[in-house]
């Protein structure tokens, strides 16, 4: 007579293969979370950059200035930036000029919370030649 359903043996081969399973599923979601946390910083990083960077290049050629650490305000406290002015030419915009000239690269950092550093980089231009 044969009797159907699990033996105690095959129902614990079947829990330790379980609980392998979920031993590496929970490890998977323990080192994906704090992760979340750091992509929604760089994205705070990120638009604080562009924010600043808006703000500096809108002004005109002569105000464009170096600013050195600086926090935000607000919400966005625990955010700094920082405004990287240099003059360049218009043949090597990477190799900075020894005086000044008709061109400035603009380098906008921003840091804060779990996220990096956020860098941006544009040139401006007097657009006089």
């Amino acid at each position: 007579m044969r009797k159907t359903g699990f033996s105690l043996v095959e129902l614990i081969i079947a829990v330790v293969v379980i609980g392998i399973a979920f031993y590496a599923l929970i490890s998977v979601f323990i080192t994906v979370a704090p992760r979340n946390v750091n992509v929604e910083d760089i994205t705070k990083a990120t638009h604080l950059a562009f924010e600043k960077m808006e703000e500096t290049t809108v002004k005109p050629f002569t105000s464009v200035a170096s600013v050195s650490a600086t926090s935000f305000t607000g919400d966005f406290s625990n955010f700094q930036y920082q405004v990287i002015m240099n003059y360049v030419t218009s043949s090597e915009p990477d190799v900075l000029a020894p005086g000044a000239t008709s061109y400035k690269r603009v380098k906008v950092r921003t840091w804060g919370g779990l996220s990096g550093t956020v860098e941006l980089v544009t040139l401006v231009t007097t657009y006089e030649f």
